[in-house]
């Protein structure tokens, strides 16, 4: 026996020791990870996109149906326009993290490509939490429209 071959086997440098379905899950995991954190930015851009809409409204019903409120209006629908942006972002995130999950499900596995299959549930499963933070957003960031354009007779 030559002992100065190496173990590859218990290598965690990618490529090395990993069949090809260890490879895809290393790389649904990868995309799930990436996704989770796409859709995270968007809703956070979403929730602030749907402050700037709240805050827009309200000053155009303290201002109301002045040239003033009008503005303020716009201003409104323009940070809806981001929030939904972020949804459409957030969105497409959950799509990539759930097709990255499928696939990465197979039977069972190898114990060290468990860890990847567990990482990408819970990357796709924040991606899709992140999504309805986001669609949460975009609606509050709507109604807030519907109350500005009311008081500015928009």
């Amino acid at each position: 026996e030559n002992v100065n071959t190496p173990i590859v086997g218990n290598s965690m440098e990618f490529g090395e020791g990993f069949s090809a379905d260890d490879q895809k899950d290393i790389e649904a995991y990868k995309k799930a990870k990436q996704a989770s954190q796409d859709a995270e930015q968007a809703a956070k851009d979403a929730e602030n996109a749907s402050k700037e809409a709240e805050e827009a409204a309200k000053e155009a019903v303290n201002l109301k149906e002045s040239d003033k409120s009008y503005t303020k209006a716009k201003e409104a629908c323009t940070a809806a326009s981001k929030a939904k942006k972020a949804v459409e972002t957030a969105l497409k995130a959950k799509d990539d993290a759930e097709t990255a999950l499928k696939t990465s499900e197979t039977p069972e596995k190898p114990s060290r490509i468990n860890l990847f299959s567990r990482k990408t549930k819970e990357y796709a499963e924040k991606a899709k939490n992140a999504y309805e933070k986001a669609k949460n957003a975009y609606q509050k960031a709507n109604q807030a429209v519907l109350k500005a354009k009311e008081a500015s007779s928009y």
